[in-house]
């Protein structure tokens, strides 16, 4: 296990320069964040997010600032749409070097109350699922595809980062759908990350516990007061990190943000052993 600071999160930051980031859910939050970090050290941006009026804005920052980017209008969970973003990508800039699939929700509705429409009993609400696994498995499909796509060398930075959560690996009360979505994306993308290391690509996933975004509603955002937050820009670091390190033998490892101090790069060696113990303790806090 290997921890790191702020400025370590920085050291491979000259790698992502002039190379085209394509990041979902890019409006506001994590994936706003994790665009500016890209155009500061220079990298070209493809922005997608529901929001458009929220990507107009981030686009237009990144370009008053002197940097290039792009986005659209995307909705992760239609593949057409996810689709037409990854062109723009190819159109504006020519190829496409890093994916960012940021986009998630958070609970859609409350999983232990019955719906009951017209006397009968209506199928749960799956809007979780389907934004935060169905959204990245395409993200990471088109990935797949178009990181090889005018690739000039196989030794050229090409990486997959997924957004994770603490609930990859602990449950969260009264959010089972979210729990199951984060679980899900964890296995999905370890498992990529085995099957195309061979090609030369890079897979990780982070993990921060809570963060002050727009993600919680009302009711969590009272359960977790009190608990440290990790810092928005300090997540969106850690997937820089992740995208431009240049050891391949990191990937499929886990960073984990599990309160407001060190990042936690977790080797795949101690994945199934210790990490828990740290995971626990730290959901422990949640529970009492």
């Amino acid at each position: 296990m290997t921890s790191l600071n702020d400025e370590q999160l920085l050291q491979y930051s000259n790698r992502s320069k002039g190379k085209v980031v394509l990041v979902t859910g890019a409006a506001s939050g994590i994936g706003k964040e994790t665009a500016l970090v890209f155009a500061r050290f220079k990298a070209k941006l493809v922005l997608g997010d529901l929001n458009a009026a929220g990507i107009d804005e981030v686009v237009t920052e990144i370009r008053k600032s002197g940097g290039y980017a792009v986005g659209q209008r995307c909705d992760v969970t239609n593949w057409d749409s996810q689709l037409a973003l990854f062109e723009l990508g190819i159109s504006s800039f020519g190829a496409i070097d890093v994916v960012v699939a940021n986009a998630g929700i958070y609970e859609s509705a409350d999983f232990l109350v019955s719906q009951v429409v017209d006397g009968k009993l209506r199928k749960p609400a799956t809007a979780t699922l389907d934004v935060n696994i169905n959204g990245v498995v395409y993200s990471t499909s088109l990935a797949l595809h178009y990181l090889e796509l005018n690739r000039a060398s196989p030794s050229d930075l090409k990486t997959i980062v997924v957004m994770g959560s603490m609930a990859s690996w602990v449950c969260v009360p009264s959010a089972p759908m979210y729990t199951a979505s984060k679980h899900a994306v964890l296995g999905f993308a370890r498992s990529v990350a085995a099957t195309v290391k061979g090609r030369n690509i890079r897979v990780n996933v982070i993990h921060p516990f809570f963060s002050t975004t727009n993600i919680l509603n009302a009711v969590n955002t009272v359960f977790v007061a009190g608990l440290p937050m990790v810092p928005v820009n300090r997540i969106a670091a850690s997937t820089l990190y992740a995208a431009t390190h240049p050891d391949l033998e990191t990937t499929g490892s886990v960073f984990a943000l599990i309160d407001d101090g060190l990042v936690l790069l977790l080797e795949n060696e101690i994945i199934k052993g210790g990490v828990y113990d740290i995971f626990s303790a730290r959901a422990a806090r949640l529970t009492t």
